[in-house]
């Protein structure tokens, strides 16, 4: 035997022998590191590693835009809490770091409405009305109280019961001071029909002749008194049983 296959084999017997008599070894287990959460700058890990970057990034008038947080550097945990990984729940104080989401006034109607965004904000998520009820950009959804009566945009909350009704018009609409004063309607031949809102408001919910009766535009209605005489119109109620009829005509024509 050769000096070189007796020292090969000499140390062959020595690794063996190591591993047998050495007994139990304690194998310690580490966990293992999560990788770093790369920035969106480059290939938008974590989370399109999995999800479908497609999904988030349309950009609709409205509708959040994932690709324009992302042109500006904005993380996805900047917006999203995602240490459950069950719902991305949206982190809202995030939101209002740069959009100051407090208090405006949509002027969609005569009568503006003051809407306080941080109450709301307080005690729901965002994705519970955007863009589900109302799309993110202001003033491009349309506000009609039909719609509302009928449980869509506000009234999906302010029902009565969730929140006060879509009725309680003084509520949202604060400056309700010009319907305090009589409306005069012009009228061809005749002298003009004073109309006292205040009165009939004092009476009566605002639903309960807008718009089942009356448009809430003054004289978008296109009233004419044959329609009265078929019981249309102001006739509804004026009909000489619920309250004087519409051929006392001195009693609106002043």
């Amino acid at each position: 035997m050769t000096l070189t296959r007796i020292v090969v084999v000499a140390s062959l017997v020595l690794v063996l022998s190591a591993c047998k008599f050495k007994g139990n070894v304690e194998m310690k287990y580490e966990e293992p590191q999560s990788p770093a959460i790369a920035s969106l700058k480059d290939s938008g890990l974590p989370c399109f590693k999995c999800h479908s970057y497609e999904k988030y990034a349309r950009n609709m008038p409205g509708i959040f835009s994932h690709a324009k947080h992302k042109s500006v550097g904005v993380h996805c945990n900047t917006c999203h809490s995602t240490k459950e990984h069950t719902k991305s729940n949206v982190n809202k104080e995030a939101c209002d770091t740069c959009h100051k989401l407090t208090s405006f006034t949509l002027e969609t109607s005569g009568m503006p409405v003051n809407f306080t965004h941080q109450n709301h904000a307080r005690r729901f998520n965002c994705d519970e009305c955007h863009p589900r009820l109302f799309l993110m950009k202001k003033g491009s959804t349309k506000l009609a109280m039909d719609d509302m009566y009928k449980g869509n945009t506000c009234g999906a909350c302010h029902n009565g019961k969730k929140a006060f009704s879509t009725s309680s018009c003084a509520k949202c609409h604060a400056k309700m001071t010009g319907f305090k004063k009589a409306l005069t309607y012009t009228s061809a031949g005749m002298s003009p029909v004073i109309f006292s809102h205040e009165l009939h408001t004092a009476m009566f919910e605002c639903n309960n002749c807008h718009t089942a009766i009356f448009k809430y535009k003054k004289g978008g209605s296109g009233m004419k008194m044959d329609d009265l005489y078929q019981g249309k119109f102001c006739a509804s109620c004026h009909n000489g049983q619920s309250a004087f009829g519409s051929s006392d005509c001195q009693r609106c024509h002043k």
